[in-house]
């Protein structure tokens, strides 16, 4: 021990330098003594007792330190004094990993405090306050706090966000709990018998709520029109005057206020005035026969300011206004989408032959020949026309303008479809002919549909995009044909959708709907003017949530037809007998799927992202087309629904 204390002195004379050395090896205690010595020395000394590696700022070398200790100390206790030095002279340690620290300027620790153990490091912590004012909290806990720490209040959150050393941090909890008691809040009930609730509150908000402007902290009016009572939070004395106040004002006499004016925002009047009417009388029958003198009840609406006059007893004046309340409040609207998507794939396939032979004139020739009816053109129809050509005839210049047989020989041509394949002649006084015509159809369609309606909840709405078609509905024809008639009714063709919305506490919809696609197919045949309609309808409930796309129904059809015509028994021949018969094949296949999208629109700001997103789409197929056109859809809107001249 002697030897190891005249080792100390010897080196502590011989140069102001820090010294760490071992008491014993088994003890792995250290003695530090410097004086006035370089912050680095102290660094490197420290480096080699700890293991540790330090990464300095270039401000660190600059600056010189003093650490007097004669009592020995552990690996730690040397670490925390090492630590205690950095900071009584500006600096700190940060961890950079595992036994790596850079050594900073405090100020520049701050953004990168941790939760770093000892008592030397920078930690953050944030403090959420439930009764206490943040920022009145900022201003109270920053004098206490280290000069390189920071104190920033949340007042949304209603917080505190703390850096400073760890060794400070206990004291400033102490600090927060102190603030953050609740001894002074107090809740009290008050029970009004004249005075409706929700004025009340809305009275003391205006009288005691506010202090030079300013929201007073702590204090909080609640209204609850069922009871028609006052709840009050807050500070003791704030609260004791508030129920004073109040007390006050609901001792006036209530038979001096018995008539009330209620202007409504979003009812109408004359609906509302049954439902008090109702009430009123209720209560007339509950209040009995003692208290038959009390003012009756006398309701009337006012149409155009939309208001209800109210004359009645105080309570029943009281029950109205909740009720009014309850009634007048902006209703919710659904956006409804309907999407129909009809696809269909229709082929069709004819093959048939035709032939002829007749003798002309004296001929002994035999007639035969073969006709379908599914067959264009007729050929029957071209022999007579080439037979014939004079019949009728009156001689002028339109000469044969009137043969039938020509007429029915155009119109067969002209009905024609596909590949005509044929070949004709006379030989002497017979005539021969044969025709062959092969017709194959493929048509691929696809109509896409989108109709949709904006109705307020339980409101019905209606839409139509079609037209209004006459149908013979009743025919009478007179003796002799005289004094004919026809009645006629017209219906609408086309898409409809009428659709009833009723929205649930959950946001889910519930939709009654009435679906249509109809449109004309066509004659019944070429004589009568009779039409013939597709309809395709559904009338359903279903429910959905806001904005879910959900299938209402659909079919999907496939149809198959075979027509064959034959001669008998020649056209049963193999082979031979495909020239006696006309063979025709049909395929249809339907896909038809209707779905449905409801979106619930509450307020203004939910209106104007459902229209914009429909405004939008219009201007972007506007320009996709790239018309250029000297009016485009938003200068016309400008310029039409601005309410200012020019569209400004």
């Amino acid at each position: 021990m002697k030897t190891l204390l005249t080792a100390i002195a010897t080196i502590a004379l011989a140069a102001p330098a820090v010294h760490a050395e071992m008491q014993s090896p088994q003890a792995s205690r250290h003695v530090l003594s410097l004086d006035d010595v370089e912050i680095t020395a102290l660094i490197d000394d420290v480096s080699i007792i700890t293991g540790y590696t330090f990464i300095l700022h270039p401000d660190v070398a600059r600056t010189r330190v003093t650490v007097l200790s004669q009592a020995p100390m552990t690996t730690d206790e040397v670490f925390q004094v090492f630590l205690s030095t950095l900071r009584v002279n500006g600096f700190t340690a940060i961890p950079a990993g595992k036994g790596v620290y850079r050594i900073v300027p405090e100020q520049l620790a701050v953004g990168e405090a941790t939760g770093g153990a000892g008592p030397n490091a920078f930690i953050t912590q944030v403090f959420q306050f439930d009764t206490f004012d943040a920022a009145d909290a900022a201003q109270m806990i920053k004098p206490i706090v280290d000069a390189q720490g920071q104190v920033v209040a949340n007042a949304r959150s209603n917080s505190v966000v703390v850096v400073d050393y760890a060794s400070n941090m206990p004291r400033i909890r102490d600090i927060v709990s102190e603030l953050d008691k609740d001894d002074r809040t107090s809740v009290e009930t008050l029970a009004l018998k004249s005075v409706p609730s929700k004025e009340m509150a809305d009275i003391l908000r205006g009288l005691l709520g506010t202090r030079n402007g300013e929201p007073v902290p702590n204090f909080e009016v609640s209204s609850s029109p069922t009871s028609n009572s006052i709840v009050v939070r807050g500070d003791g004395t704030i609260v004791e005057r508030a129920l004073q106040v109040a007390s006050k004002l609901d001792q006036a006499e209530p038979t001096r206020d018995n008539l009330r004016v209620i202007q409504l925002n979003n009812s109408k009047a004359e609906e509302i005035v049954p439902v008090l009417e109702k009430i009123a009388a209720t209560m007339a029958e509950q209040r009995g026969p003692a208290e038959n003198g009390a003012v009756q009840a006398t309701i009337a609406h006012h149409p155009e300011t939309n208001s209800l006059i109210i004359s009645a007893a105080p309570d029943t004046l009281l029950a109205m206004e909740r009720v009014v309340d309850a009634l007048d409040r902006r209703r919710a609207q659904v956006l409804v989408e309907a999407i129909i998507v009809e696809m269909s794939d229709d082929t069709a396939r004819e093959l048939g032959v035709q032939f002829l032979l007749s003798g002309t004139g004296d001929s002994s020739t035999p007639f035969a020949s073969t006709s379908f009816s599914r067959s264009a053109p007729n050929l029957l129809a071209l022999a007579g026309a080439i037979l014939n050509p004079d019949v009728f005839s009156d001689g002028d210049s339109d000469n044969g303008s009137n043969n039938p047989f020509k007429n029915a020989a155009v119109s067969s041509l002209l009905g024609s479809n596909g590949t005509l394949l044929g070949i004709a002649g006379q030989d002497g006084d017979t005539l021969f002919g044969a025709i062959l015509n092969a017709v194959e159809e493929d048509t691929n369609s696809r109509v896409l549909s989108k109709p949709f309606n904006m109705t307020l909840d339980n409101g019905t709405s209606s839409l139509l995009v079609g037209q209004n078609v006459p149908l013979t509905s009743g025919e009478v024809l007179g003796d002799a044909n005289s004094n004919p008639f026809r009645t006629v009714q017209r219906e609408d063709v086309g898409v409809k959708l009428e659709v009833t919305p009723r929205i649930s506490s959950d946001n889910t919809v519930r939709l009654d709907i009435f679906q249509e696609v109809s449109s004309v197919f066509g004659q019944v045949g070429s004589v009568s003017p009779d039409l013939i309609l597709n309809t395709r309808n559904i009338s359903t409930s279903v429910l959905a949530d806001d904005g879910e796309i959900i299938v209402l129904g659909g079919l999907i059809e496939q149809t198959e037809s075979t027509v064959n015509s034959k001669v008998p028994l020649l056209g049963d021949i193999p082979v031979a007998g495909n020239l006696f018969r006309s063979e025709g094949k049909g395929h249809t296949r339907t896909n038809l799927m209707v779905f449905i999208k409801p979106t619930i629109v509450r307020d203004r700001e939910s209106a104007s992202r459902v229209t914009a997103r429909s405004y939008n789409y219009i201007r972007a197929q506007e320009l996709l087309r790239g018309d250029d056109v000297d009016v485009s859809l938003g200068q016309f809107l400008g310029e039409v629904l601005s309410s200012t001249p020019g569209g400004q």
